[in-house]
C-alpha cells in the first residue's frame, strides 16, 4: 500500500513515496525499516522513529514537458539510531534538492536597460579590480548556496579579466549543516587562452581561479595562439586545460580573437556552451551554474539549454549602465518561463524555468 509521509526540514514540506506494509516500509533491495514520523509545531524539523541505517528517500515532481532536460529529486537523508539509553530513538531528517541541469544567475539594476555594472567604475578601475556589490547582502548569500549547490560554476573570461573572481563558496552556507560546505569546479570560457598569456592585459595567469588551489577547467579552441599560450603555462595540479574541437574543424584557418567573449552584444567564441556541456557532463558534473558575464549568459539562452534562470533586480540604477543586451524577450526565445518572484533584503528575484516546469521546491525561497 502507497502512503504519503509528510517530511517538515528547516521548513521544508515535502512528501516521500513510501512502499510500506504495516509500520515499516520496504527499501530498493528489500531492506525493511520502521518508521514513525513525529512533526513539531513551529516548523521545527521532524523526529524520525529507530531505523536501522541510513538510506534516501526521493520525491520526483511531475514535469511539465518531456523536453526539460535536467532532473530533481528532493533527497531525504534519514539517520536514527538503535542506542536503548534514547527513551525515543530519535534523529532528525535532512532534506537536500538533488538538482541537475544548468542553473543561470544574473544580476542588474532595476533600469530599462538591465544593467550590470556601472560604466564609470569600470572605465576608472584597472581589470581585475573592478568587481562591487549592488545586491543586497541576502542575495549574495543566496549566490554562495547556489555555488554550494552547485557541481560547477561556469563564467566567461572576461568576467574573470575584469573581477578576479574566486567562484568560491564562502558565505550563507553551514558548516554543521547536512549540505555541509564543498568547492564547486570553476569552469571558464576562455577560446584563446587570454588568460595565460603574460603579456595580455589583467595579470597574465595570476588570477584568484588558476592559482587558490581549487578545481579550475579551462576551455579553448585549440587555435595557434591557444596553444602557444597553453606550451608556455607553467602547469598547475589544480588546472585542466581542455580543446573543444569539432571534427569538421579547420584548426590551421580558425581565426584567434582575444575579444571572443567581450560583452559588446556579440558572442564570437566558436565555443558551443553544448559542447563544454557534455565535457562537463563525462565528468561526472551534472549541475553547472552559469554566473556571467553577460555574453556568455547569452550564448547558453541562444542554444536553449538553460533549465531555469534566477534573475535579482536590485532597486538602484547605474549612472552609466553597462546593459546586458539580454530582456525579458531573451529568455522567453530560450523557451523559460517566470513562475514567480521572492523578496531578498531589498531586491527582487526573478524565477524562471524552461517551459514553467516545477522548482526544485515546493516554495520558490526554499531553494538555494
Amino acid at each position: 500500500m502507497h502512503r504519503i509521509a509528510p517530511l517538515l526540514a528547516s521548513g521544508l514540506l515535502v512528501s516521500a513515496i513510501l512502499t510500506m506494509t504495516g509500520s515499516s516500509f520496504v527499501m530498493p533491495g528489500g531492506d525493511r525499516v520502521s518508521i514513525v514520523v513525529i512533526t513539531p509545531p513551529h516548523g521545527d524539523r521532524p523526529i524520525l522513529g529507530r531505523s536501522s541505517s541510513v538510506h534516501r528517500l526521493s520525491y520526483y515532481p511531475p514535469s511539465s514537458s518531456s523536453t526539460t532536460t535536467s532532473t530533481t529529486s528532493l533527497a531525504t537523508s534519514i539517520t536514527t539510531s538503535d542506542d536503548d539509553d534514547d527513551p525515543t530513538n530519535e534523529r532528525v531528517a535532512s532534506v537536500v534538492p538533488d538538482v541537475t541541469g544548468v542553473t543561470l544567475k544574473m544580476a542588474f539594476d532595476s533600469s530599462d536597460a538591465w544593467g550590470v555594472a556601472d560604466g564609470m567604475m569600470i572605465s576608472t578601475t584597472t581589470l581585475g579590480k573592478s568587481s562591487y556589490r549592488f545586491t543586497s547582502s541576502s542575495s549574495l548569500d543566496m549566490v554562495h548556496r547556489l555555488r554550494n549547490a552547485s557541481d560547477a560554476v561556469l563564467v566567461g573570461r572576461v568576467t574573470v579579466m575584469r573581477d578576479d573572481c574566486s567562484l568560491t563558496v564562502r558565505r550563507g552556507v553551514d558548516l554543521g549543516g547536512p549540505d555541509g560546505r564543498r568547492q564547486p569546479v570553476r569552469v571558464v570560457i576562455d577560446p584563446s587562452l587570454t588568460l595565460m598569456d603574460d603579456d595580455g592585459g589583467g595579470g597574465g595567469g595570476g588570477y584568484a581561479v588558476l592559482n587558490d588551489g581549487f578545481s579550475t577547467i579551462v576551455y579553448h579552441r585549440g587555435t595557434t595562439i591557444a596553444r602557444s599560450r597553453a606550451a608556455a603555462t607553467t602547469p598547475r595540479e589544480h588546472v585542466t586545460l581542455v580543446e573543444l574541437i569539432r571534427p569538421h574543424d579547420d584548426i590551421d584557418n580558425i581565426e584567434d580573437d582575444d575579444d571572443d567573449d567581450d560583452d559588446d552584444g556579440k558572442y564570437s567564441s566558436r565555443i558551443s556552451p553544448s559542447d563544454v556541456l557534455k565535457d562537463l557532463s563525462s565528468r561526472g558534473l551534472r549541475h553547472v551554474m552559469v554566473e556571467g558575464g553577460p555574453a556568455t549568459a547569452r550564448a547558453f539562452l541562444e542554444e536553449r539549454i538553460v533549465d531555469r534562470a534566477i534573475l535579482v533586480r536590485a532597486p538602484m540604477k547605474f549612472d552609466m549602465p553597462v546593459p546586458a543586451n539580454m530582456d525579458r524577450n531573451t529568455l522567453t526565445m530560450a523557451g523559460l518561463v517566470m513562475i514567480g518572484t521572492t523578496a531578498s533584503g531589498g531586491d527582487t528575484i526573478e524565477h524562471w524555468t524552461l517551459n514553467g516546469s516545477p522548482w526544485p521546491t515546493p516554495q520558490l525561497h526554499q531553494w538555494p
